[in-house]
């Protein structure tokens, strides 16, 4: 997962890793000492020490179309691994678990070019803490879901082929979300948003704080499939766990007509979890870098501020093409 705005270099007497070190937040230096762009992303850079390449060449970062692939992959390697295991769980992994490693997966595998969101609730928060811009946010949200309308469409033709349509129903079901008579303890609706708001708030802010400047790069993923992983496990007996509009459009689009009329539930509430996380993040002033940063690698406080080089071209204009 690769940040938008990039870190300050280290210099004497600051607070920055130690000598030969990169600091969490700024990336690898460039030949002339230009950075290079970053995606759209929301995360802090690899440190040097952890990449096969250490010191990567300036340019223009992946295309837009790049980009939404790598969401739509990491969505639907998310949504697979979750719902597969809540369908097939044993007594060693159980569906929080396997959205927890799906996630840890996508964000190691895709997050380097997209930025890691693969969930509209945190491309939300990261637009509002003003980490990713609004425009390329519309692309990744149109890819979440149709990652994780492949994932769910993939595993109801595998059960097609073991079982019948009204069995297929029935287990899908089991593995989407919902609230009375959908939900396991029989949970109202009321229930279920409150839960769900407060549930993707929480998570929200363990993805931004832990992919800020001044956080550990290395140890985020870890802490985001951890968070997603209990999160998942308490918020489950209540509406299935959701936390995500992607993963719940997916699998209420193959469990049946049962569960559409409530999947408004699982966009309102995420989203408004992702809003008030994205608000607390920069109102607390997480989002600026460090005391005594260079004036290049200020960001701006409008929400745009995804250019790498200064003066350069941001890696989201659509009037770039690498």
């Amino acid at each position: 997962m690769t940040e938008n705005v990039h870190g300050p270099a280290a210099r004497p007497g600051a607070d920055g890793p130690a000598p030969g070190g990169t600091p969490a937040g700024s990336p690898s230096g460039a030949p002339g000492g230009h950075r290079a762009p970053a995606p759209a992303g929301i995360a802090a850079p690899v440190p040097a020490a952890a990449r096969k390449d250490p010191a990567p060449e300036a340019g223009p970062g992946p295309s837009a179309p790049a980009r939404w692939a790598a969401e739509f992959g990491g969505t639907a390697l998310l949504v697979f691994a979750g719902l597969g295991t809540g369908m097939f769980a044993t007594e060693v992994v159980d569906s929080a678990l396997g959205f927890g490693l799906g996630l840890l997966a996508a964000v190691v595998a895709f997050g380097h070019v997209s930025g890691g969101h693969f969930n509209p609730a945190v491309t939300l928060a990261a637009v509002v803490a003003g980490r990713t811009s609004p425009v390329p946010a519309i692309g990744y949200v149109v890819a979440q879901v149709l990652g994780a309308l492949s994932a769910a469409g993939v595993l109801w033709a595998v059960l097609m082929t073991l079982l019948d349509a009204a069995t297929t129903a029935q287990v899908l079901g089991a593995v989407s979300n919902g609230f009375g008579a959908n939900s396991s303890s029989q949970a109202g609706w009321t229930t279920v948003l409150l839960v769900e708001f407060v549930a993707t708030a929480l998570f929200a802010l363990v993805v931004l704080g832990s992919t800020a400047p001044r956080a550990n790069a290395v140890l985020a993923p870890v802490a985001m499939a951890a968070a997603l992983a209990f999160l998942l496990t308490i918020t489950a007996p209540f509406d299935g766990g959701s936390l995500n509009p992607a993963r719940s459009t997916g699998a209420a689009v193959v469990a049946g007509a049962s569960h559409l009329p409530q999947l408004w539930l699982f966009w309102a509430a995420p989203l408004l979890g992702g809003l008030v996380a994205g608000l607390a993040h920069r109102a607390a002033g997480l989002t600026r870098p460090r005391p005594g940063a260079p004036a290049d690698t200020a960001r701006a406080e409008d929400g745009t501020a995804d250019a790498a080089v200064p003066g350069g071209p941001r890696p989201d204009d659509p009037t770039h093409r690498p």
